[in-house]
Parts: structure tokens; C-alpha cells; sequence
């Protein structure tokens, strides 16, 4: 029977991570595959001055007082071509989301408004990417404390994004986790975080991104206009690691590959105005994944970059954004990724680009990817029953 189902997403006007953007579409279109009627609900913050002020003290603990105060007050970018080019990529990326996402919104203005409406759904499922990220835990949204006593609380493929929950939050982080239902994480490292502060029991799951096969995301991307007709290396670089350039151009001069690279995501790079032979700017998610789908190689720091050369069975190499032990950082939904699905540790780079040549038995890994989606479908329909 058909249910009214309530969808947390990870989603910020002008924001334009492919990935976040991805995760969102794929997670509401099996929903509503599986016979649901989906509705995104869309929280409208007018946070009080204390509510602000909880929201940044629990910011400067997470990261701590120098990064806070470095990310709050860097120095805003002054190259014309970045600043125009980010205005041709969030043009790009939200007319993506104009017409695969915001159609199911329902806008909740305020706290109260978003607590009331919460009573509209069967179930409200929150999911996935990093939306459990300690930063965010004073919010109250993606732990769904707003949602009523009443209505069900699924948690799908949800990521915490770091291996460990800082002291200082672990009691509220466990009050969250127990209103669940049911709970299931993308990485081993969230279901040790689960497991150890709640009474639930998480499941590791699939990325959205992997709930639909390749042949669908194939089918998903024909409106893609990009020419991906001249073999090439496809570069996607959210950090700022010198060594993962270094490593492109010397898979460059080795194959005599062009380079098309995705500038400045995250943050502008001032090396990467110089990096690539080719720098679009005008790339909606569609666009992103046919990149990789046509890629000869791929080269990327990023999750759901490895996701996708996965999916597409690539020759790729993921690089770590974060140094091992970082404070913050968010290495661990690589390793489970590569752990999970048996990809072999060489195309996690550590030193030598030759390596993105190992053999991948591939016919495992699809073999693995298979039955996680097969069992990660089964775990919606059965949280949904």
C-alpha cells in the first residue's frame, strides 16, 4: 500500500556538489519506484539569536576555535574567471534541481511549523550523505527531533562523516538515535557509532547513489550535451592535496591522455588555474556522471566520484582529502566503500599513479554491488511495512 513518506535531503540553495545533489534524486526515485508518494520537506530556518549562538559554540568544539575562525573569516576570492565560472556552475546545478527536485518540495517555515507538519507522513526517512556530520547535530533536522513521537523515523544510508563522535556529544547523539525505527548507515564506521551509544542496532547499506544500477543512470543522463567523444582523464578534486595533480600529470605524460578537470569545488585552489586541459564550469549532476561513464581513467578524492567509477567499472584512483587522524576528517567512507565491495586498496593511492592499472576483479565486485542494493532495497520496503 502506498505511503505518504516525508524526505529528509541533504540540500542548500547555490550549493553545487554533485553528489549531494545525486543522492537526493536517487534516494526520492526508489522511493517512489517502491510505490510511495514522496514529498521533500524543505525546512525554512528563522533561527532565534540563542539558537544561533548554541548552533556556533557546538561548531567551535567540533572543529575547534582556529578553523572555525579560519573557514569564518577567509578571505573571500578575487579571480573574475572563479567568481564568474561558479555563477555558470550554480546556474547549471540549479536548473538541475528545478526540475528533478524542488517540484516535491514542501516548505516548512519555522521550528513550530516544521514540527506540526511532521504529522503529515506515514514515515519520514532522512538520508543519506554526511547529514549526521557533528556540526550539524543542534539543528535538529537531519536527527528528525522535530518530527512527532507518533510518526515513524527511518534513517537510510545516513553518515556521520567521521570516524568517532566527540566526547561532548555522544549522550545527545544516543538520545537522537534511539527515537528511530529503524537505522542504517553507508559506512562499518557509522554502525560502530550506532552500535556502541544506542539501543538500535544500524545495517550498512548501499549509497543512494547505488540503488539504481548503471544501466539507469545511463538512461538518466542521455540529455547530457557534454562532447566526451576524445579520450580523456577525468579529474574531480574536492581538497587541495598537490600530490593528486602531481599524480594526473604524470598519468599525462604517461598515456598522452588530455585532462578535463572540475575547478574549485569546495574551495578556490589557486595551483588548479594552471591544472587541466580542459576546465568546464557549465556542468549540471548529469553532466558529472556522464564524465565519469566516458572517462578512459579517473582520478578523485571524492566518495561518490569512487562510487560512480565503481558503478561504471573505470580505472580510477581515489585519493584521501583528509590526513589519516585528521580532527574532522572523513576518510572512513572510503575505506568501507572499498572494504564492502572488495575493491582492491591499490586504487587508493599511496604513491604510485601506475597503480590505477591493477586488475579489478570486476565481476566480484558487481557481484557485491548486486546483492548490497538487493539488500538495501529490502530494507526500505521492510522499515516501510
Amino acid at each position: 500500500m502506498s505511503k505518504k513518506i516525508g524526505c529528509v535531503i541533504a540540500y542548500k540553495n547555490n550549493h553545487t556538489n554533485y553528489g549531494t545533489s545525486l543522492v537526493g534524486y536517487a534516494l526520492i526515485k526508489k522511493l517512489q519506484q517502491l510505490g510511495n508518494d514522496v514529498e521533500v520537506i524543505n525546512y525554512v530556518k528563522h533561527p532565534t539569536f540563542k539558537e544561533k549562538v548554541v548552533i556556533g559554540i557546538n561548531q567551535i568544539r567540533v572543529t575547534g576555535f582556529f578553523n572555525f575562525l579560519k573557514k569564518r573569516f577567509a578571505p573571500k576570492p578575487t579571480n573574475l574567471n572563479y567568481i564568474n565560472g561558479i555563477k555558470i556552475r550554480t546556474k547549471a546545478v540549479e536548473a538541475y534541481k528545478e526540475r528533478k527536485l524542488i517540484p516535491l518540495f514542501r516548505d516548512y517555515v519555522g521550528f513550530n511549523a516544521l514540527q506540526k507538519g511532521s504529522k503529515n507522513y506515514d514515515a519520514i526517512v532522512v538520508g543519506s550523505d554526511q547529514v549526521w556530520l557533528p556540526l550539524g547535530l543542534k539543528t535538529k533536522f537531519f536527527n528528525l527531533l522535530f518530527v512527532d513521537d507518533n510518526v515513524r523515523k527511518i534513517a537510510y544510508a545516513s553518515s556521520f562523516g567521521v570516524s568517532e563522535i566527540p566526547l561532548f556529544q555522544k549522550k545527545d547523539t544516543a538520545t537522537y538515535l534511539d527515537r528511530f525505527y529503524r537505522i542504517s548507515v553507508r559506512e562499518q564506521k557509522g554502525k560502530e557509532i550506532v552500535d556502541s551509544l544506542s539501543k538500535k542496532k544500524a545495517e550498512v547499506v548501499a549509497d543512494p547513489t547505488m540503488l539504481l544500477d548503471r544501466s539507469e543512470w545511463a538512461e538518466e543522463i542521455t540529455s547530457s550535451q557534454v562532447d566526451t567523444s576524445v579520450p580523456y582523464v577525468f579529474c574531480y578534486f574536492l581538497g587541495n592535496n598537490p600530490e593528486a595533480r602531481k599524480a594526473a600529470n604524470e598519468l599525462k605524460a604517461k598515456t598522452g591522455l588530455k585532462i578535463i578537470t572540475i575547478r574549485h569545488m569546495d574551495e578556490f585552489v589557486e595551483a588548479d588555474e594552471q591544472f587541466g586541459d580542459e576546465a568546464p564550469y557549465d556542468v549540471n549532476p548529469e553532466d558529472f556522471v556522464k564524465y565519469i561513464k566516458d572517462a578512459t581513467y579517473v582520478l578523485t578524492d571524492s566518495f561518490h566520484c569512487s562510487a560512480f567509477s565503481i558503478q561504471f567499472q573505470k580505472k580510477f584512483m581515489t585519493f584521501y582529502r583528509f590526513t589519516v587522524g585528521a580532527k574532522g576528517g572523513r576518510n572512513s567512507r572510503i575505506d568501507s566503500l572499498f572494504d564492502v565491495l572488495s575493491v582492491p586498496r591499490e586504487h587508493i593511492y599511496q604513491g604510485d599513479i601506475s597503480k590505477i592499472d591493477f586488475s579489478i576483479d570486476w565481476e566480484i565486485v558487481d557481484a557485491k554491488l548486486v546483492a548490497l542494493r538487493g539488500e538495501s532495497i529490502n530494507y526500505i520496503v521492510d522499515s516501510l511495512v
